[in-house]
């Protein structure tokens, strides 16, 4: 609606990995292979090379194969290519080693048992190697750190975390080689590394975080975080159900072209809280024009003080966008991207299509494509809402979103199956949020009546009867629908009559408006937008009932918002960007996904936060499923 802007036990294999490592003329590596993960068909492994000596090493590139029926699928954080023998090669961002820097890169696969693989070569120890398994409770973590730079600026950061693995025992092999000794490695419980960086170039084409790489030549798809739907529920690359509970936070959809608040607000802290606060997803609001300008090299002045944020400086909105899915991955935070009007305007929520203006369809194709094929690999950007609340009076006004199986240009089914189509030929992996419209002829109407009673209506982009009578004709299984509701606050609907309450609104608004999508198992549902002012009535009794049904179905769902600028619903935060409504947020927090004390995110292997979980510690300390009923 209108808003006003203000990771089983170890195997333990033969010796059957052979690697060697293509450095810098007369430096040496550490080189280690460390097999994280195993189970009855597949394993999890990282390679970590460490530069040990005084001189840098450039462009290492390191290569093994399987005697056995070990096989990689997947990876993440290099360019992978062959089909065993594998070569991995260093991305941009981590090849430079500089005196006792690392590099780190995982991947996955299959075969069973999971080898133990020696590396190898003349860089990396003459062959000589040792190898051990553990299964102490203790755990070890390995960070590495790299650097990007565009035309204009540059920035590094290095993070390291601990994970832990879904298995039935903590424990990890090592193999380790050094060119200047052969020394034994091991360390229990599962090892993870994680390296960032942010990257881009005034006309620009690469991104990665630390669970991304870039495509490789054999097509390895990357591992890792990326989810997908069974039914109404999402679950993740082992079947296991997560749950999605965060909170929208705006600016890029604006002229200013960037997250508001960064005018105040530090942005690494002010993510950190939002991650400590077990908002486990942020949606992101973008305008087609901004992803339009991006893609052909054009930054445009953001509003950033940067004497709040110095690593800010010099940074164009793109590369802040990056650096945020760099600071996301740290935190075990995932982003969800939405486009939330076709114009870069403070008000562009407001025109009713994805087009308008000399933004036309095909852009609005075109850019999604571009986002798909710039983040195919990263696994910190899990989500794509297509298009912001599709709306429009079909009985009185021209430009009106519909839903049927005509080439009308307002179809929004016929739009949204192009887009969902072209993004997963190009990232098969990531969800597509599809939201609805507003209106919906009733049975025996067709489109064209001019009669309001001839409709049923709802909250822009709420309203997937159509769904019903039209499903949507996409590939592969990464549909979520994704309805918003509001409360009598932002307009006082018919349904808010004295004495409504959850089964009042199921009735006469959320099941045969999208409820139904859940119930019948069709679908997900993502409840995109719903907050609103604290005003100890009837708007305060709305979320509760909202939030407390979403809770009992285990609905996913993204608050509005975090922003204080919101002039029809407020927000979580202080006009200061510093300070919480405690009371709003105390509301809010009940909707969230917890295990005790602690919040749940949607990695694998990173915290929530400082003091969260990651969902294989969530399942490994006993974590029932979060399936909707």
């Amino acid at each position: 609606m209108p808003k006003t802007y203000i990771k089983p036990l170890m195997s333990a294999g033969r010796n059957l990995a052979i690697a060697a490592l293509c450095i810098a003329p007369f430096a040496q590596a550490d080189c280690e292979y460390r097999v994280d993960s195993a189970w009855n068909s597949g394993f999890t492994a990282t390679i970590t090379v460490t530069n040990d000596t005084g001189s840098s090493v450039n462009n290492w590139l390191v290569s093994w194969e399987y005697s056995g029926n070990n096989r990689v699928t997947n990876g993440w954080n290099a360019n992978f290519s062959g089909t065993n023998p594998y070569s991995a090669s260093s991305l941009n961002w981590n090849g430079n080693l500089s005196p006792g820097g690392s590099a780190s890169f995982g991947f996955q696969g299959q075969g069973n048992p999971a080898e133990i693989a020696t590396v190898m070569g003349d860089l990396c120890g003459g062959g000589s190697t040792s190898s051990s398994s553990s299964s102490s409770s203790s755990s070890s973590s390995s960070s590495s750190s790299s650097s990007s730079s565009s035309s204009s600026s540059s920035s590094s950061s290095s993070s390291s975390s601990s994970s832990s693995n879904s298995s039935s025992s903590n424990s990890s092999t090592t193999s380790s080689s050094s060119s200047s000794s052969s020394s034994s490695s091991s360390s229990s419980s599962s090892s993870s590394s994680s390296s960032s960086s942010s990257s881009s170039s005034s006309s620009s084409s690469s991104s990665s975080s630390s669970s991304s790489s870039s495509s490789s030549s054999s097509g390895l798809p990357v591992a890792g975080d990326w989810l997908h739907v069974e039914g109404n529920t999402i679950v993740d690359n082992r079947g296991r159900a997560v749950w999605l509970t965060g909170a929208n936070w705006f600016g890029f959809n604006a002229s200013e072209r960037v997250f508001h608040g960064l005018w105040s607000a530090h942005h690494e802290t002010f993510m950190q809280a939002i991650a400590d606060r077990g908002i486990n997803i942020i949606r992101v609001p973008i305008s087609t024009e901004l992803l339009y300008e991006w893609k052909n090299g054009i930054f445009k002045p953001v509003n950033v003080n940067t004497y709040a944020n110095p690593e800010l400086e010099g940074l164009n909105s793109l590369q802040i966008f990056d650096r945020t899915l760099q600071l996301a991955d740290q935190m075990g935070l995932k982003i969800m991207l939405d486009v939330h009007s076709a114009k870069a305007d403070n008000s562009g929520h407001v025109a009713p299509l994805w087009y308008n203006g000399d933004i036309t369809e095909e852009i609005f194709y075109e850019t999604w494509e571009w986002v798909a094929a710039r983040y195919k690999n990263n696994d910190t950007l899990i989500a794509y809402d297509l298009e912001n609340e599709p709306h429009g009076k079909a009985h009185a006004e021209t430009a009106a979103a519909r839903w049927d199986n005509s080439n009308h240009p307002n179809n929004w089914k016929r739009v949204a199956e192009e887009a969902a189509n072209r993004i997963l030929a190009i990232n098969p992996n990531v969800l597509i949020l599809v939201e609805g419209v507003e209106v919906y002829p009733r049975d025996s109407v067709n489109w064209e009546s001019d009669d309001s009673h001839d409709y049923h209506f709802t909250w822009w982009g709420g309203n997937l009867r159509g769904v019903k009578h039209y499903p949507l004709n996409v590939t592969g299984n990464q549909i979520v629908f994704s309805p918003h509701d509001y409360g009598p606050s932002v307009w006082d609907q018919d349904w808010f009559y004295d004495g409504f309450d959850r089964n009042t609104l199921l009735s006469d608004v959320w099941y045969d408006n999208w409820f139904y999508l859940h119930d019948q198992n069709i679908a997900p549902l993502l409840i995109g937008e719903w907050g609103g002012f604290m005003d100890g009535g009837r708007n305060e009794h709305w979320m509760t009932e909202l939030r407390d049904f979403m809770v009992e179905h285990k609905v996913h769902h993204t608050f509005w918002c975090i922003n204080p600028n919101s002039g029809d619903t407020g927000g979580l935060i202080g006009y200061d960007w510093a300070t919480w409504d405690e009371a709003k947020y105390n509301l809010f927090e009940k909707s969230l996904w917890k295990f005790g004390s602690q919040y749940v995110g949607l990695d694998q292997d990173t915290p929530l936060g400082s003091n969260g979980l990651s969902v294989n510690q969530y399942y490994q300390n006993g974590g029932v499923e979060p399936r909707g009923n």
